[in-house]
């Protein structure tokens, strides 16, 4: 992992002062991969793509990392879409299959992962954009979100992995309209439908929200939310409970120093510290 290029820092930075297309901080367990490309909307170019995916990778082998913010640095955009600049070049032939399997990769990071993510959503949040908002857990948003997913008005045609994960979050006629369309959502609607879990009225409470929220995640059990988020995937690609590893996930837990330290802190009456997996 090349730290110095993901410019990744342990304490708080103004958004200001990191030039860097991406960038990951990490604090208080909370790991905020930045898109920081501010002039072109955070459109992302196979640099970015690149960067976001060595960033995650990089959360899944931090142990002190127990869950995973995307945003942006700049409140106008989490992300604008792919750069249509690079299309000519890297999204014809042979390359396009280059570029797919890039972007899967980021995308398969983010759903084989077994901590939590958020995406933390302002402004425009189009195409590549909501590719990767739709494959975190939980898409939070403020009141300026607008969300839309448009492979139809480019000619091109969403991989079946992306539109599964829209389909499940949204349901298919839903899924339908936002692709046979292409057009933008606004937040109420898009929380309205499930497209996005939260609606906060300005950037400011996203963001103070959003970064509750993970604290509050970052004081439960991990092996509690990892079983959680497989036992998730297995149901969505519609196993049954009694599927030998999922039932070995229940009967591990009661095994595990996080049950022995959450049943020792409840008779305590104090707050768990729960050991990292």
């Amino acid at each position: 992992m090349e730290r110095d290029r993901l410019q990744i820092t342990n304490t708080p930075e103004q958004d200001g002062n990191q030039t860097d297309r991406v960038f990951l901080q990490i604090r208080d367990h909370i790991a905020e991969v930045v898109l920081n490309r501010p002039e072109k909307r955070n459109a992302l170019n196979v640099e970015m793509w690149t960067k976001i995916k060595r960033a995650l990778e990089e959360c899944e082998r931090t142990p002190e990392v127990k869950v995973v913010v995307i945003r942006s640095s700049d409140p106008a955009a989490f992300c604008a879409g792919a750069d249509i600049a690079e299309f000519p070049t890297l999204r014809s032939g042979a390359s396009s299959r280059e570029y797919s399997k890039m972007t899967d990769a980021v995308i398969g990071v983010l759903q084989s992962s077994d901590k939590p993510s958020i995406a933390m959503l302002d402004g425009f949040c189009v195409g590549g954009g909501a590719e990767i908002a739709v494959a975190c857990d939980f898409r939070f948003a403020s009141g300026s979100l607008k969300m839309g997913i448009t492979p139809a008005k480019l000619g091109i045609v969403y991989g079946f992995t992306e539109t599964k994960m829209l389909v499940d979050l949204v349901g298919p006629s839903r899924a339908k309209d936002i692709l046979f369309s292409g057009r933008l959502l606004g937040a109420e609607e898009a929380l309205q439908i499930g497209l996005v879990d939260r609606v906060f009225a300005s950037s400011e409470e996203l963001q103070t929200q959003t970064l509750e929220y993970a604290s509050m995640l970052t004081s439960n059990a991990p092996n509690s939310i990892r079983a959680t988020k497989r036992m998730v995937q297995a149901s969505l690609r519609g196993l049954s409970s009694q599927v030998p590893e999922l039932v070995q996930l229940v009967e591990e837990s009661f095994e595990s120093p996080q049950y022995k330290e959450g049943v020792q802190a409840f008779l305590e009456k104090r707050k768990p510290q729960f050991p990292p997996l």
